[in-house]
């Protein structure tokens, strides 16, 4: 979850933050209802408000949003925003919305549930004809040397004490990096990848084909993945090596080995990404072909699975045919929650908790931190947070 640093420094974004103001200015009408999903402290719905527009709802999981309400007065607009602490998913507004604004991706689209949220917002919360900003990302991948964050971070662990790592490198070694890439890091040109038009997708996957012939030889390490934004008619920003938008880096694939590249080689690329619950899985498959040759060499088949799934014995606990059990905790939680009436206090259930279950709670303040725990973490799954 985001820290209000976190926030500030995206703000701090010039290239972003001025693309997406340029782009409120211009989209909104007078008189127009506006929603922000994933507000922050409520920095842009000030600006659609300053903008022209006549309402604007803000909502975010994040506390941060509580701020919103000073925010909006400070700057003169509190009339006109209304906040809402909550997941999107659990909003109902009295009126569609005339503009969606969104940014909840990371170094590309795919990432989390944000092109989950994004669909719903559009579906249920605005209007038909609505506008969206921003309305498409033209997602780029480029053939890449390995990043020097990557050799810092992960290449550098190898052999560290004299230990050998393989278990844990292969893992990684199959997982996309979000990371600073330099413009020397790649060896050709990006080429788009997937293009994700925000105002007709429907489907929360993606996978493309590409294609390269590569004029010098190289040691290819894997994969250079960023965006460009179209926000509005003529407005957006890319996220490309060594541009000037820094707030979502860019996305490294990363080879098991690397592969020597010849003069004139051709190098093909098959890349998918697919939602698996809160996470996703990507998969990759390259192969290489010489000048002149229509044979062509299998060098990498990798995917992030096992990123995704470290605990196999889970597994079998999230399909639709599993009994769960309970353990003392499950118990002692289902006491709880039978007990919660709005009138008994934290200290009255840490006490009964504490005499139901002696071997569990050793002492009243273990049951009361357990109460804690648990009322705070449900408070955060009816907002929402994470």
């Amino acid at each position: 979850m985001y820290s209000l640093s976190d926030y500030l420094w995206m703000i701090a974004d010039e290239a972003r933050a001025s693309a997406y103001a340029t782009a409120l200015r211009t989209v909104i009408a007078p008189g127009d209802r506006v929603l922000e999903v994933g507000a922050g402290f409520g920095f842009f719905s000030v600006v659609a408000a300053r903008a022209g527009a006549a309402h604007v709802d803000a909502v975010d999981a994040n506390p941060a949003i509580h701020l919103g309400a000073r925010v909006a007065a400070v700057n003169g607009c509190a009339d006109r925003i209304q906040f809402h602490h909550c997941n999107i998913a659990d909003l109902i507004l009295p009126q569609r919305a005339d503009v969606l604004l969104i940014d909840v991706r990371g170094p590309t689209p795919f990432g989390s549930r944000s092109l989950e949220i994004l669909i719903d917002a559009r579906a249920r919360l605005l209007r038909p004809g609505g506008r969206i900003i921003g309305r498409a990302d033209r997602v780029i991948v480029a053939p890449a040397r390995t990043p020097a964050v990557f050799r810092r971070e992960v290449v550098a662990a190898h052999g560290r004490e004299g230990l050998n790592l393989e278990p844990v490198e292969r893992i990684v070694f199959d997982s996309p990096l979000r990371c600073t890439i330099a413009p020397g890091d790649l060896i050709s040109d990006g080429q788009c990848w997937v293009a994700v038009d925000y105002r007709s997708v429907t489907s929360t996957d993606a996978t493309g084909s590409l294609a390269w012939r590569l004029e010098r030889g190289h040691t290819l390490d894997g994969f250079a993945v960023w965006f460009e934004a179209d926000l509005a008619e003529g407005i957006g920003f890319s996220t490309r090596p060594g541009g000037a938008v820094s707030a979502y880096k860019q996305m490294f694939i990363p080879l098991r080995r690397p592969v020597a590249i010849g003069d004139g080689d051709r190098l093909r690329l098959e890349l998918t990404a697919r939602q698996v619950r809160e996470s996703y899985v990507w998969s990759w498959r390259a192969w290489l072909s010489a000048e002149g040759s229509e044979l062509e060499a299998l060098v990498a088949d990798q995917n992030s699975l096992a990123e995704v799934v470290l605990d196999p014995a889970a597994i079998p606990l999230t399909t639709g045919s599993a009994s769960p059990s309970k353990g003392p905790r499950a118990t002692a939680l289902q006491a709880l929650l039978s007990r919660i009436d709005g009138q008994r206090t934290i200290a009255d259930l840490a006490a009964v908790l504490a005499d139901d279950a002696p071997g569990l709670f050793a002492t009243t303040r273990s049951a009361h931190d357990f109460v804690t725990t648990w009322i705070l973490r449900l408070r955060q799954l009816e907002t929402g947070e994470t």
